[in-house]
C-alpha cells in the first residue's frame, strides 16, 4: 500500500481460514480530514474500503491454504455507508470469506465503537507465478 495513506499501521487483529479482523485508528487530523468535510471532519469511504483491501491481503499471506499468498482485486460488487467515521475512532475491518467457487469474494463489516459504518463486497483473484511471469517478458 501507499506510503501517502492516512491510515498507518494496520494492526492484524485475528486471522482465520474463513477471514481476519483489522484494525486502525481513525487520524486525529491532517490533510485527509480537514478537507473532508471543513468544520465537520470524517473519514472519507475510500480508506475504509482499504481497510478492508488491507485486511484481506494481510489474510492471504497468512492462510496457507492460498497457495501464493497473493491477491488481485478484481472488482467491488457492493459498498454501503452507514454512519461516518469521526478522527480518533477505532475502526474494525471484519472480513469473511464469502465465496471460493470463481475468484474469492470477501463480505467486510467495517465498525466503530457507535456500531456499523459500512458494509463491503470485494472480489479477488488469486495471482499464481505464471501471472507475474508473463507480465515482465
Amino acid at each position: 500500500m501507499s506510503a501517502a495513506s492516512p491510515l498507518g499501521d494496520l494492526e492484524l487483529i485475528r486471522t482465520g481460514p474463513k477471514g481476519a479482523v483489522g484494525a486502525f485508528n481513525a487520524p486525529e487530523d491532517g490533510p485527509v480530514m480537514a478537507g473532508h468535510y471543513p468544520g465537520f471532519p470524517v473519514l472519507p469511504g475510500v480508506f475504509l474500503i482499504e481497510a478492508a483491501d488491507r485486511t484481506v491481503r494481510q489474510w492471504a499471506k497468512d492462510n496457507p491454504a492460498e497457495p501464493s499468498g497473493e491477491v488481485e482485486l478484481i472488482a467491488m460488487d457492493r459498498c454501503r455507508f452507514h454512519r461516518p467515521v469521526f478522527p480518533g475512532d477505532r475502526v474494525l475491518a471484519d472480513v469473511t470469506v464469502a465465496d471460493n467457487a470463481a475468484g474469492l469474494l470477501f463480505k467486510a463489516a467495517i465498525a466503530t465503537n457507535r456500531g456499523r459504518a459500512a458494509d463491503i463486497r470485494l472480489r479477488y483473484r488469486v495471482r499464481d507465478g505464471r501471472d507475474q511471469e508473463e507480465g515482465t517478458s
